[in-house]
Formats: structure tokens, C-alpha cells, sequence
């Protein structure tokens, strides 16, 4: 009888909720839980095996111009059903057809008959209609709701998405008499009644400095260097100082006061970031033009940088790190120019700062990688839905501090000046910095939650290291290794190369390293 019962259920239709909201704010609201019992309720009264663990959530993200499908959860649901990680014959439960889709009709009803036509049942659940390929195929008046559905939701979206963009138009208008936002470069700071911004004395005498260092003839990697010997603090986060955050400062129009506003949009599945009209007198300046344009000429007069190798000389560039301060690792050259052997560095030694200076031959590196990369399939671990959870969770705290954030900015225009209130809405915006922050780094893990999705990944780093021995495709490997890993740690005190799996946080693995004899 057991054995009977278990299996009627693992025979059962699979079935999965997708649920999506456009506000982070709709989160506190009852958007979420009744989208997610609805999904509950249809999957007990007809008989679905509803995954609770793999669910598909676009919390806060838009589908009025497609970022569900093209960089949301949605476009994982189609990515897990060609990669038949998803069966054919599964349902999906939505709400309405409006949460698949705000965009142009004609677009939005191919949304659902790519769904379809892939052999998935979708259920509308607020009014319980059935869509499947047959369905659209054989009976009209479905794919005429489905249309003006659509319509609906699409007129509806494009009046919202013209008032918000008319208030943003109106702020850039007035930009240079009232600041967009609080964020601003790291010599700056909002003045508490948030009206201008106003320098940061002692970091607007380094940035000062950069400048005048950089005429008086010294390099970007002479400047940081100086400037981690001497103790000068850093800008935010950063623990040490970077020739890239010099290079990034001296190109900064920023520094004489001007900002370039950006428009987002969606692009082949990427965020784009268009810079709009400057807005000039926006941020105090810091240096004069004349000073900024001399370091300018001085920059675009000097022919790029490139090493011998090509445009990528390192396999482990973005990823390499130090066994003992967790420090990122940097290529180096020892010996003269044209018998110069590559190492990787230790930045927090080579900079002189709190850990030993130890030299790992990149070739030995490289070769292990190339050599050992069919063994990871053996090693590939099993994604987490956990994941899903810390998304839900982060997802919620987000909207809070964000509905938190707007309750203190109407209280202070409403009170005038108050410290106490000043004081927590800074620290509540730090805190919404983070958890934007996090909600990238969980965004992009979730995306490659599918198992094949990753076996792929690593199916393409294996057929790149099977290339004839000397051309070796090395920014396709390296770009392939950080969809796959976190980080690899090059573990010269053990023998090993620690690799940090992007898709399963905490799971690591490990190649064993033919070693040379240790340099110092």
C-alpha cells in the first residue's frame, strides 16, 4: 500500500510558481503571499506535484520591456526547460498573463508560446484558463484573451513608465540646484538637508595630490604604492590603493564638478548604461579644468599597454587569490623584458601590507589548469536552494529599508533639522547600499542554479583545454572560469589550487599542483 501511494506521487505532474512584482516595495505588501498560495490551492485541487523548493520569483523587477525574460527568473524558467532540467509536460502557475509579460502585445503572446510550444502547461490562476500549444493552435478566442491581455497590461505600463520618466526628466532639469541622489564620488558628502554636496577636506587633499603627482611626471602604480607605504586612508571600502582607482580618478570629470547622468536599459540580456546631457556645476569642484585637462593630453599622448602574450596573459585574471590574507593575486614579470618570466603576486605584499611576499609561476599554473580540467566534472557539486531563500529574505529586507528610507525623508521635510533623524536615515541608506550589494551577488548565483546549465559551462572550459598545445583560446578559459568559481585560491604552502564554486556557495575544490622548487 505504501509503495502504491508513493508511487501515484512521483507520478503526478510537476509543477512550478512563478511570481513576479515590479516594486521591491509591493514586498511588504500581500502581492507575494497571495500569488504564492493561489499557486498552493490550484496544485492540491488538481492533482500537482508543486516544487517548494525550485521557485521562480522576479521580486521587484519589471517586464515591461522584457528583464524577466532576458536577466530574471523567468528567462532561468526557459533556460531550465531547453536545457530539460524542466520536463515536458510540467505546468507553471502564474497569476495572469501579465506577470509573464508587459510588453508589446505581439511580443508578450510570443512569451507565452515559447512556453507552450516547449511542452509546458501555463495556468492562469485568477482566472483558471489553461494555455498549451494545442490550446492556442486550436482554439482562437485563447489567443485573443491572451492578446488583449496583453494590450491592457502593456498601455498600462507605457502611461506609468511616462510619468515616472517626466519626473526623472524634471529632476535632471533641475539638477544643478538640487541633487539627484545621495550618491556621490568618495570626496564628497550630502549635506545633512540633503540641498548640495560639500568636499571632504583631507580626501580632496588627495585627490589634489594624485593630480599633482601625476604632472610632476610619477606613475599610477608610483601613486599607490605612496600612498599604501604612507597609511593614506582609502575612499570607502577599499582596503588598499590600486593604480585602476587612480587611473579612474584622473578620467573623473567628477573632479571639476561635472556629472553625466546614465539612462538603464536591457540589451540582449544586459543592463546598459547610456550616459546622457553632462550636467556642469553639479558636484564642488576639486581641481581646476586647466589642471585636468593638462593630465588628459598627458594620458591620451601615451600608446596602451600590452603584454606579449596578447590581450589576456593571465588564466587566473579577476580570480587568483592569496592562501593566507585572502588578498587578490596580480601577474608580475621577473628577469629582463624579452626573458622575463611570468609570477603571481600576493597585491597586499607587493604593496608592502601585512603578508609574506611569495612568487607562483604562472606557467606551472596554467599548465595545471589546462592539463586538470576534465577532472572538475568529477568534482561538480550540487546547487543549493538555499539560495532561493537568502533571495526571498534579502528581497524583503531591501523593501523595508527602502520603505524606511522614504518615511525618514518625509519626516525631515516635514520636522526641518534633526540630528536623530538625520542619523538614521544615513545609516539606513548604508544599509540599502549593502543589500543592493548582496542582491547582485545572489542574482547572478541563482542564474546558474540549473545543474545543466553549469555542466555546460564547464563542458566548454574542458573543450577549450583540449586546443592544440600552444593555441590555447586563454580569455575564452578565463572568462569561462569565472562563470563557474567565486575565486581560486593558490595555495603554495599545500600544493594546491582551491576552487570556489560560483553556483553551490561553500562547496570547494581542489587540483593538485606540480610544484617547482620555491622561489622568494
Amino acid at each position: 500500500m505504501t509503495k502504491h501511494v508513493a508511487s501515484h506521487i512521483t507520478n503526478r505532474p510537476k509543477a512550478y510558481s512563478y511570481v513576479r512584482f515590479s516594486t521591491p516595495e509591493q514586498a511588504k505588501g500581500d502581492s507575494l503571499r497571495r500569488q504564492t498560495q493561489a499557486a498552493e490551492r490550484y496544485a492540491a485541487l488538481h492533482g500537482l506535484d508543486l516544487d517548494d523548493e525550485l521557485t521562480f520569483r522576479d521580486l521587484g523587477v519589471g517586464a515591461f520591456k522584457g528583464a524577466n525574460v532576458e536577466i530574471g527568473r523567468l528567462g532561468a524558467f526557459l533556460a531550465a526547460v531547453e536545457h530539460d532540467d524542466i520536463k515536458s509536460g510540467s505546468y507553471l502557475l502564474v497569476e495572469s498573463l501579465d506577470r509573464l509579460s508587459r510588453q508589446k502585445p505581439r511580443k508578450a503572446v510570443k512569451v507565452l508560446e515559447r512556453i507552450c510550444e516547449a511542452g509546458i502547461t501555463v495556468v492562469t490562476l485568477d482566472d483558471q484558463r489553461v494555455y498549451t500549444e494545442a490550446v492556442l493552435d486550436d482554439e482562437p478566442w485563447a489567443l485573443m484573451t491572451a492578446l488583449m491581455v496583453a494590450a491592457r497590461a502593456n498601455e498600462e505600463s507605457t502611461k506609468k513608465g511616462k510619468r515616472v520618466g517626466e519626473a526623472w526628466a524634471n529632476k535632471r532639469r533641475t539638477a544643478a540646484e538640487k541633487p539627484l541622489t545621495a550618491l556621490c564620488p568618495g570626496w564628497l558628502t550630502l549635506r545633512p538637508d540633503r540641498s548640495a554636496y560639500d568636499l571632504i577636506d583631507d580626501r580632496a587633499d588627495t585627490v589634489r595630490r594624485v593630480f599633482d603627482l601625476t604632472l610632476a611626471g610619477r606613475g599610477q602604480n608610483a601613486i599607490a604604492e605612496t600612498f599604501n607605504r604612507e597609511g593614506v586612508p582609502m575612499f570607502g571600502r577599499g582596503k588598499m590603493w590600486h593604480r585602476t582607482y587612480i587611473a579612474k580618478m584622473l578620467s573623473d570629470r567628477s573632479t571639476i564638478g561635472t556629472h553625466t547622468p546614465h539612462t538603464v536599459e536591457v540589451i540582449d540580456g544586459k543592463k546598459v548604461r547610456t550616459p546622457t546631457v553632462p550636467v556642469e556645476g553639479y558636484f564642488p569642484p576639486v581641481i581646476d579644468r586647466e589642471t585636468f585637462d593638462r593630465v588628459s593630453s598627458l594620458s591620451n599622448g601615451r600608446p596602451a599597454q600590452r603584454h606579449r602574450e596578447g590581450s589576456l596573459a593571465n588564466i587566473l585574471g579577476g580570480l587568483a587569490r592569496c592562501p593566507q590574507c585572502d588578498a587578490t593575486m596580480t601577474r608580475v614579470n621577473k628577469g629582463t623584458k624579452k626573458g622575463g618570466k611570468p609570477y603571481l603576486v600576493c597585491t597586499m605584499a607587493k604593496a608592502k601590507k601585512r603578508c609574506d611576499y611569495r612568487q607562483v609561476r604562472l606557467e606551472d599554473v596554467t599548465a595545471t589548469i589546462i592539463q586538470k580540467a576534465g577532472g572538475l566534472f568529477g568534482l561538480l557539486p550540487a546547487p543549493k536552494a538555499e539560495l532561493q531563500r537568502q533571495w526571498d529574505s534579502t528581497v524583503a529586507a531591501e523593501a523595508a529599508v527602502s520603505d524606511t528610507i522614504e518615511n525618514l525623508t518625509a519626516a525631515i521635510e516635514r520636522a526641518g533639522h534633526s540630528s536623530a533623524l538625520l542619523n538614521r536615515l544615513r545609516k539606513n541608506e548604508a544599509a540599502h547600499k549593502e543589500l543592493k550589494r548582496t542582491l547582485t551577488d545572489l542574482e547572478e548565483r541563482i542564474a546558474d542554479v540549473q545543474t545543466n546549465r553549469v555542466q555546460e559551462t564547464l563542458g566548454r572550459l574542458v573543450d577549450a583545454t583540449e586546443a592544440e598545445e600552444g593555441s590555447y583560446d586563454l580569455p575564452m578559459i578565463n572568462a569561462t572560469l569565472r562563470q563557474l568559481f567565486d575565486k581560486v585560491v593558490i595555495d603554495y604552502l599545500q600544493g594546491y589550487l582551491w576552487l570556489h564554486w560560483k553556483h553551490a556557495p561553500g562547496e570547494v575544490s581542489s587540483l593538485m599542483y606540480a610544484w617547482p622548487k620555491e622561489t622568494h
